[in-house]
């Protein structure tokens, strides 16, 4: 539950951030795209190694005793994995920018 409130208001941080003008400076730059690209694509690297160098340790255990992992660390891992993702960045900046006009949000007539 903690993982899908940070990826909650990871999503939501980023669709406020395209709305306010970040997808203009992504369109007129594409360099600042890539390098979230990269930086995304180095956040799952990070994932995959300590995954890898855990041995099991985030495994599920169903036959003995629960692992505890921290609200904070989880919530802040959901937020990271939502604003590092180029795709949810790629989707914000398709959709948003055909429903807002100079007045704000497109009204369904």
């Amino acid at each position: 539950m903690w993982m899908m409130l940070g990826e909650l208001v990871g999503v939501g941080l980023v669709a406020v951030l395209v709305v306010i003008g970040v997808a203009v400076l992504i369109v007129q730059y594409p360099e600042l795209f890539v390098g979230l690209r990269i930086a995304g694509g180095a956040y799952l690297l990070y994932l995959g190694i300590q995954l890898w160098r855990s041995r099991g340790k985030m495994a599920l255990d169903l036959g003995g005793t629960p692992k505890h992992t921290g609200r904070w660390q989880l919530a802040s891992q959901g937020f990271i994995t939502a604003i590092a993702n180029p795709k949810g960045w790629a989707f914000f900046i398709a959709l948003l920018p055909l429903l807002l006009t100079r007045r704000g949000l497109c009204q369904a007539s």
